[in-house]
This record gives structure tokens, C-alpha cells and sequence, in this order.
């Protein structure tokens, strides 16, 4: 969810220009660190050490609701993360590439429209579908999952093995767990590979997948069912303290 003015219009970005300056970024990071571009892609570090930002992981606020993924706040240099999606390695990962695709893709823009305001918060919500999100969640996806190297672990899956048009979610997650296997994809999650891949056009007649704070937690799939929003939160904060985590907070 997106929190800013609404005399803020932020333009149209074409996807080839998103997965541009995505490349650039990572040549640029590249550059700065004196290092070739290779995955898993470090967003952390290109987060806190090359873009100069804070990471707060946080529950507060509006992060007490686990449905609240991350936020960017930019006169302060702060990209929150909910601690719900703390101990999922591929969350976590995605949601800081969401937001450092903000800072590169509307950071110039939210400055040009907020000059006489205070400052404001762009937030990733779960299911989120407003324009400036898809274009974060497709930069996302382009830091995390370069299409170089996607089409390269991609091409060599054995042909055979592939799904062909209209495959079933089970036999495309299992296409998307081996390119993750075979390209060193550690850091993204499985439904991430999935919608990468569609994107890349390397299956046809897929349906993109979703990810909700149950795909985090990995709690069986039927439990939402009888558990309230107030016990899930519990449940989240008792995995933190089980030590699901090891992430330090800010």
C-alpha cells in the first residue's frame, strides 16, 4: 500500500526500462564493491552500505499487522521490514529489493511532489496491486533474479524434464525449485522464482503465484482456518522467540 499526496502522480514505466535499471544498479554496485555481479544478490549490503539506508526491523505501528510487509521512508534514510516476514529468507530478501526498486524507480519523483510536505511512507502490503507496487515488485525481481542468469540456470534443466504450455502449479513450483537449485538462488522464495520465470516468458500459460504471511510462517496450509488475525500474530511473535530469527533489530 502506498501512502502519499494525491497531487503525486508517478509516471508509467515501461518493464524494460524497469529491468534496466535494474542491470545498472547491480553494474554500479559492482563497480563501487570492486566485485563481478553474481546471485545470490546481496540486497542487504547494496541497501545499507552502497544506497546509504538503515534497516529497522520493526512490529511497531502499522507494522503490528504482519500483512504490512515494509516500508521506505526516504528524507529518513529508513527501509522498515515486518518482523512477521523476518525469519523467511525469501521474503525478507524481496521486501528490501521492493523497496531499494522505490528509492531507484520514485525517490526523484516523491521528492519533486513533497517539497512542502513532511516526509512519507511507501508501503508493500500483501496483495498489493497499485501501479508503483507492481513496478517495485518487478524491479524486485530483476535485482534479486537478473534474467541472465535465470535463462542460464534455465538452459541447463534438461529439456525433457520441463512443463509444457499450461503446466500444473505443482509441476511449475517443482521447475522453479530446480532453476533456484541449479542458478544458486538462495535468497528468493520459491513463489518468486515462479513469477520470474512468466515474466521471463520461459513457461507459458502459468498462473502467477501469491505470497501471504502463511507461505512465512509455514504453518500447514488448512490452520488459517480457525486461528484470528490476533493469534496469528502471536504465533509470529513466538517463532521469534523460539529463535526462528537471528536477524538483529535497529
Amino acid at each position: 500500500m502506498s501512502f502519499h499526496s494525491n497531487d503525486t502522480a508517478y509516471r508509467d514505466i515501461s518493464n524494460e526500462e524497469i529491468e534496466g535499471r535494474a542491470h545498472t544498479l547491480l553494474q554500479d554496485y559492482a563497480t563501487w564493491s570492486g566485485s563481478e555481479i553474481e546471485v545470490p544478490v546481496s540486497v542487504e549490503v547494496i541497501a545499507e552500505q552502497y544506497l546509504g539506508y538503515e534497516i529497522d526491523i520493526t512490529d511497531e505501528g502499522l507494522f503490528q499487522n504482519p500483512d504490512y510487509l515494509g516500508g521506505i521512508v526516504f528524507d529518513e534514510k529508513v527501509i522498515r521490514v515486518n518482523t512477521s516476514v523476518e525469519a523467511h529468507e525469501g521474503r525478507y530478501n524481496f521486501t528490501i529489493a521492493h523497496e531499494i526498486g522505490h528509492h531507484v524507480l520514485h525517490l526523484e519523483q516523491d521528492v519533486e511532489g513533497a517539497s512542502n510536505q513532511n516526509s512519507r511512507t511507501l508501503c508493500l502490503e500483501t496483495g498489493e496491486k497499485l501501479p508503483i507496487e507492481k513496478q517495485a515488485n518487478l524491479f524486485a525481481a530483476s535485482l534479486l533474479m537478473p534474467g541472465d542468469f535465470v535463462r542460464a540456470a534455465y538452459a541447463r534443466i534438461e529439456e525433457g524434464s520441463l512443463p509444457s504450455s499450461n503446466p500444473t502449479t505443482s509441476a511449475v513450483r517443482a521447475l522453479a525449485a530446480r532453476v533456484v537449485e541449479m542458478g544458486g538462488f538462495t535468497n528468493v522464495s520459491n513463489t518468486a522464482m515462479v513469477n520470474r520465470l512468466i515474466d521471463l516468458r520461459l513457461v507459458s500459460g502459468a498462473r502467477y503465484q501469491t505470497g501471504t504471511p502463511w507461505d512465512y510462517l509455514k504453518l500447514p496450509e488448512p490452520a488459517h482456518r480457525f486461528l484470528s488475525k490476533s493469534l496469528r500474530r502471536t504465533l509470529f511473535r513466538w517463532m521469534r522467540s523460539l529463535g526462528f530469527t537471528n536477524r538483529k533489530r535497529k
